[in-house]
C-alpha cells in the first residue's frame, strides 16, 4: 500500500475506519491536533485530515481529507481532480445530498469546491476539495 493511498470504505494513508478513539490519539501523540465536539460525534482535526468518531462506539466512522493532501483514489483521483476526471478514469458518479458518490465503489464520496462567484457553476469542471471515506452499513 502506498503511504497516501485512499481505499474506499477502509482507510486513508494508513488511518483505518473502525479504530478506537484512544488508538487514534496514541497515533497522533506529540502532534498538533484539535478536537471539536458535535452532536453524538467527536471530530479530530489533524493536518489535512478530519476523523469523525462516534460518541456511542468511540470508533472512527468517517475520515475526510482536503486542502494539501496528495493521496489518490485508485492512483488517479485526488484533491483538485474533477468529476470529468472521474468519468474519464473510473466511470459514472451520482450526486447525493451535495456530495458525489461512485455507484461501483461504496464507502467514498467527494465534495466540490465552491467558486464563490455568481457565474455559472460547471459541475464537471469544479475541483474536488474534500474526499471522505466512511463505513458501509
Amino acid at each position: 500500500m502506498q503511504n497516501n493511498e485512499i481505499i474506499a470504505g477502509k482507510e486513508i494513508a494508513g488511518f483505518k475506519l473502525g479504530i478506537k478513539y484512544q488508538e487514534l490519539l496514541e497515533k497522533l501523540f506529540n502532534q498538533h491536533y484539535e478536537i471539536e465536539k458535535r452532536q453524538n460525534t467527536t471530530v479530530v482535526n489533524f493536518q489535512d485530515f478530519s476523523f469523525f468518531v462516534s460518541d456511542k462506539t468511540e470508533k472512527i466512522f468517517q475520515i475526510t481529507v482536503g486542502t494539501n493532501f496528495k493521496g489518490k483514489f485508485l492512483n488517479k483521483i485526488g484533491i483538485g481532480s474533477t468529476l470529468q476526471d472521474i468519468e474519464n478514469f473510473i466511470g459514472s458518479w451520482n450526486e447525493d445530498l451535495d456530495v458525489y458518490v461512485l455507484p461501483q465503489y461504496k464507502g467514498i464520496c467527494f465534495e466540490l469546491s465552491d467558486n464563490n462567484i455568481d457565474e455559472e457553476w460547471i459541475e464537471k469542471k469544479m475541483p474536488i476539495e474534500w474526499i471522505s471515506i466512511y463505513e458501509i452499513n
